[in-house]
């Protein structure tokens, strides 16, 4: 790929031909054809005393069939939407494949959403039937939708199914078994019929402070994301991925279980992230790659069993990963964990280094753009396409971009143009890779000067005595702002102010290192609802104070 002067660069040709099906219902067909007697999903299954389930890809079609043809049955056709409210389990799995076979849109709900946000969900999804089960860690699901449904206050909302049996919603077993009466040349009508083009899925964001936004994507977008991923983590047959990460993020959704199936290999599911737990699958099913967030891998790495765990059939672990440190791991030296940067609106990845390109790349940028993506970095004040090493807002076109914004006209998500404005800064360089800087909203005006928070958090996951970093912006009557690190130091290491500032300013220029750090207890530095993100404002109040006293 070539570069011009300005940053506005095009990754190579999307050949559609060399990738399987580009619809949900059809990839599902095709991967189950092509595997149909190996291993798809393992789960250990809490509602079965802990059970363990087992589905072959022929379980999977088999089931996902049964749950399009019970949709029918409830009246569900093309263009209708369905929810499913699930954690990760072989049963989610149908009832996601399932609405796409049936026509319909699916919408993955958030489990760690309270009953006021689920309303909120509910209505923004338009959804006619919800399939759901009794609870997720302590969120009593099927019982909150039930009550929703119920009030009467959301009227397309026709029909819950939960897995067990809970007041005011049909049973599964029930549900499926008014499904018998439908023949599956209707369902597979509906699959020959649907176009990579069509609606297919609904993403709502996890935001943090305001209501979650919902992306309308088509066919096209995630089942593309299925079969790239599937190459970028150079998946295959003999894969055994375990992760915890959910279905209802782009993570879960398609680097998890999208990518999994498309190379044929088997998804080692856990609903909840236990580390106990999860290093027991790990050894019994002799995963090949664990997939993670980094409070994850630390957790098992600080579990009492860490040490006695037999991880030697792991592969795919890298560098300086926990993984790769455990003294049973032997790893493939020739992959490293796939770089990249995108986001719901694109489906996840707009660009990426693949698995096998080595730490150097992986260091050194996001990577290069996915065929069909197209990159602009512009003056975000100007609009005016700046030069190639410039920073800017990046705008993306591409493959895989949504529709639109649930609620929102085509014309309001994007520009004259057609590109979409992601409120990241960052720029490209001459070789065309792509480098992220952090988000226009977050970036911190110090003394007339940028600082990115994510820039310097990204340092910090080096540091040994730091278990989590959040950097935020806080007003200051001299500089306008300055920033202030909040970090929760990692168990049995004694880490102070002087020692984390000394680090950064060997990795960042004087002006971004933070002018206060101040340190929090495990659980004192207040998260969102999912655990996922720091709840920024929370946060904000307390820093408040300790500047406070600190003066």
């Amino acid at each position: 790929m070539s570069t011009e002067a300005l940053s506005d660069i095009a990754g190579p040709p999307l050949d559609e031909s060399r990738h399987g099906q580009l619809t949900l219902g059809a990839f599902l067909l095709e991967v189950c054809r092509r595997y149909r007697d190996d291993e798809a999903l393992v789960f250990d299954a809490p509602l079965l005393a802990g059970e363990t389930v087992r589905w072959t890809y022929a379980d999977l079609e088999r089931e996902s069939r049964r749950v399009a043809r019970a949709l029918v049955a409830q009246g569900i056709g093309r263009g209708m939407h369905v929810a499913t409210l699930m954690g990760n389990r072989p049963e989610a799995v149908a009832a996601f494949f399932g609405a796409a076979l049936a026509g319909a849109i699916v919408t993955p709900l958030s489990t760690f959403s309270t009953e006021q946000e689920l309303d909120y969900l509910l209505r923004a999804s338009e959804a006619s039937i919800v399939i759901t089960q009794p609870s997720v860690a302590k969120n009593q699901l099927a019982t909150t939708v039930a009550r929703l449904a119920s009030a009467g206050d959301i009227p397309q909302l026709q029909h819950v199914v939960s897995l067990g049996s809970v007041a005011g919603c049909t049973t599964w077993s029930d549900f499926l078994a008014a499904g018998d009466a439908v023949s599956d040349e209707i369902v597979d009508d509906a699959v020959a019929t649907t176009d990579p083009a069509d609606l297919a899925l609904i993403l709502f964001s996890s935001g943090s402070t305001a209501a979650p936004k919902g992306m309308l994507h088509n066919h096209r977008a995630p089942t593309l994301q299925f079969w790239v991923q599937s190459e970028l983590f150079r998946r295959h047959r003999d894969t055994r991925m375990w992760t915890a990460l959910p279905m209802f993020w782009t993570a879960g959704m398609n680097t998890a279980m999208g990518a999994t199936l498309a190379a044929g290999g088997c998804w080692v599911m856990q609903e909840g992230f236990d580390p106990g737990e999860a290093l027991a699958l790990l050894e019994r099913e002799r995963v090949t790659e664990p997939y993670t967030l980094p409070h994850q891998a630390r957790a098992l790495a600080e579990h009492p069993a860490w040490s006695s765990t037999d991880l030697s059939a792991l592969r795919c672990v890298y560098g300086k990963s926990v993984f790769a440190k455990h003294p049973t791991v032997t790893g493939d030296e020739g992959w490293q964990m796939v770089v990249g940067w995108g986001m719901s609106e694109t489906c996840a990845f707009i660009s990426a280094h693949a698995a096998d390109l080595g730490r150097e790349a992986m260091k050194r940028s996001l990577g290069t753009l996915l065929p069909g993506n197209r990159l602009r970095v512009v003056d975000p004040d100007t609009g005016s396409i700046v030069p190639v090493g410039t920073e800017g807002e990046l705008l993306v076109k591409g493959p895989t971009l949504m529709e639109r914004y649930v609620g929102k006209r085509k014309e309001e998500c994007f520009d004259a143009d057609g590109w979409f404005h992601t409120g990241d800064v960052g720029h490209v360089d001459d070789q065309g890779e792509v480098h992220w800087t952090g988000r226009r909203t977050e970036m911190i005006k110090t003394g007339g000067a940028n600082v990115s928070p994510a820039e310097i958090e990204v340092q910090l996951r080096a540091h040994p005595g730091v278990k989590l970093a959040r950097v935020v912006g806080m007003p200051d009557a001299r500089l306008d702002q300055i920033a202030v690190l909040c970090v929760e130091p990692a168990e049995g290491v004694t880490v102070d102010a002087a020692d984390v500032q000394a680090f950064l300013r060997e990795r960042l220029a004087a002006y971004k290192v933070p002018k206060h750090v101040f340190f929090f207890q495990p659980g004192e530095i207040p998260m969102t609802a999912n655990g996922n993100k720091v709840a920024d404002d929370q946060l904000k109040a307390r820093v408040t104070d300790l500047i406070g006293e600190a003066r």
